[in-house]
């Protein structure tokens, strides 16, 4: 009796464990495949969000050139994430699902990232036939991109019909839904671009576009020298960014010279950024300057890379305290 009552123990075991087995299985692969549909989801909201943002860019409808550069920054953060999410996924599912997802993400980062060095290489530089080819590809790279996405909601879709699996709203994706025509496009691409570049060019200009002595100056000579009071004196200094783009530490030199072309103050002032067309003003230390002898303000905005204009990047004022009668 007792071998019977071991004999069965041993069964039940073997059944339990091989239900339990099953049980485990069941569960991983369930937590798996639900890890990797969260995952999906997100990288389908982000080029969902993606998708809409460039289709208005390749427009270049009324676009400037700071709001496509800042627009296509959002653009490529967004494919980044994206693919880094699949690329570090903490999902071990491996289905045909994941496979093509992670085509469709590198393939629209390749190609959106090659998009935007391309167009703005073609409104910067001389035109070149490589940059048309390379918008062309960058075309291309987001069409197999577009395929590959449309692939993985069929897959998944079925998926879900076939085992019951509840699925997360996913987005159709498409940035140009082209597949054999991508030079066509391109050249249309080329055209636009083209026709908008006063818009899209790039411009840089920093200027000094004025001043103000705080307090205010009570009088104007003939000279065109200022006249201030008698007490410490400060200096706003007006910086205008005539650019299209927005600059960022932006460098302000400052001298004052007594009448003998000595030096009595010098200071080094930066502003972090300026956005185009933007002005800021820097307010200079209040200082005390000897009465009777005219002092003169020099205020230099160190010109920026490819500057167009740097005239205007120097301004110099003359002012003093009348003497005591």
């Amino acid at each position: 009796m007792s071998i019977v009552r071991y004999f069965l123990i041993v069964i039940l075991s073997v059944i339990f464990g091989f239900f339990g087995l099953r049980f485990y299985d069941n569960y991983s692969e369930s937590t798996e495949i639900n890890t990797f549909l969260e995952e999906a989801y997100i990288v389908s909201t982000l080029h969902n969000k993606s998708s809409k943002e460039y289709s208005k860019l390749i427009d270049f409808d009324e676009i400037n050139r700071d709001n496509f550069e800042t627009t296509f920054i959002e653009i490529i953060r967004n494919a980044q994430e994206a693919n880094n999410i699949l690329m570090n996924s903490d999902s071990n599912y491996s289905g045909s699902e994941k496979e093509l997802l992670e085509i469709a993400t590198v393939s629209w980062l390749r190609g959106l990232e090659m998009f935007q060095i391309s167009i703005l290489n073609l409104v910067d530089q001389e035109y070149s036939q490589l940059y048309e080819e390379s918008i062309a590809e960058s075309i291309s790279n987001l069409s197999v991109g577009d395929k590959a996405y449309k692939n993985f909601l069929t897959e998944i879709n079925n998926k879900s019909e076939n085992e019951n699996i509840f699925l997360p709203e996913f987005f159709n994706i498409e940035y140009t839904g082209i597949e054999s025509n991508a030079y066509q496009f391109a050249e249309l691409i080329v055209d636009r671009a083209i026709e908008n570049k006063s818009g899209l060019f790039l411009k840089r200009d920093i200027s000094v576009a004025g001043v103000e002595f705080v307090p205010e100056s009570i009088a104007t000579t003939e000279d065109g020298l200022n006249v201030l009071l008698d007490q410490e004196i400060s200096l706003q200094i007006v910086i205008a960014n005539q650019g299209n783009i927005e600059e960022t530490e932006v460098v302000i030199l400052i001298l004052i010279t007594d009448e003998a072309g000595e030096s009595i103050y010098e200071k080094r002032a930066k502003i972090n950024t300026i956005g185009p067309y933007e002005s800021k003003s820097y307010f200079l230390d209040p200082i005390k300057i000897e009465k009777g002898i005219v002092h003169e303000w020099f205020i230099l905005v160190e010109e920026v890379e490819n500057e167009e204009d740097f005239e205007d990047n120097i301004y110099s004022v003359k002012a003093f305290i009348p003497p005591e009668d």
